[in-house]
């Protein structure tokens, strides 16, 4: 790709004791790009997921965003230079209202306080069926629309790169299918996204380019046809020797 780089992890390395989670990783998503990542259970996803977004240090190596390096750069330093995160448990403030939690992340010091970004929050709302003004408490949302309710929160902050871990997590077949459709046409705009998942379906259907992990490595990178095509890659999910 001739686009610029806006994510990149240079030999990056985490262990916890004796288990090696993320080996030397090198790892490019360019701007513009809708990226899946995945891998079975145990293949470091969550933690170089965990790096990227600043809740975990790397014990060595480096994260760049938009060729800046914030490999030591806290989480809420990389939202403000326009990074947008969800993770694999719902982080919705449950006691707030839905208007009180997209009102949330609205600050001045949001990064990226485009036309652009505002026509994505917009078109988010309306998609995923999401009332700016509604009063009703998160906690009282079904989990679908608390899923959509994080996206939305996401976009709320107008950033330029998304990473997003499972959004589809126990969602049903037709809420998924609206999910990728979203995904979709926000990457169309432009926006750079990252997805940790492990739904193939889901990942057929959105992804340009998917990285497979395993045991701490970047195992294959690809397109959905060659990842899916692979002997290799189908051994590590299925346990064949």
């Amino acid at each position: 790709m001739d686009t610029p780089i806006i994510l990149e992890t240079r030999s990056l390395n985490k262990r916890f004791g004796g288990v090696t989670a993320a080996d030397g990783v090198n790892f490019k998503v360019h701007d513009g790009e809708l990226r899946c990542m995945i891998g079975p259970n145990g293949a470091g996803k969550s933690t170089l997921f965990s790096m990227l977004c600043g809740i975990q240090s790397a014990d060595s190596g480096q994260i760049f965003i938009a060729g800046r390096d914030v490999t030591r750069m806290e989480a809420f330093r990389r939202v403000q230079l326009g990074v947008g995160l969800t993770f694999q448990n719902n982080r919705a403030f449950h006691e707030l209202s839905v208007r009180d939690n997209l009102a949330i992340p609205r600050t001045p010091t949001s990064a990226a306080s485009s036309d652009a970004g505002a026509a994505r929050f917009a078109y988010v709302l309306e998609a995923f069926g999401l009332d700016p003004s509604d009063d009703t408490r998160a906690a009282e949302l079904s989990h679908n629309q608390l899923q959509w309710l994080e996206i939305a929160m996401v976009l709320a902050g107008h950033p330029n790169l998304v990473l997003l871990d499972e959004p589809t997590a126990g969602l049903a077949s037709d809420e998924t299918s609206q999910t990728a459709e979203v995904l979709q046409h926000l990457n169309t705009t432009g926006l750079t996204i990252v997805v940790v998942e492990h739904d193939m379906a889901f990942v057929r259907e959105v992804a340009q380019t998917v990285t497979v992990l395993h045991q701490g490595q970047i195992f294959a990178e690809g397109t959905v046809a060659e990842i899916t095509s692979s002997e290799q890659v189908k051994s590590i999910y299925l346990g064949k020797a």
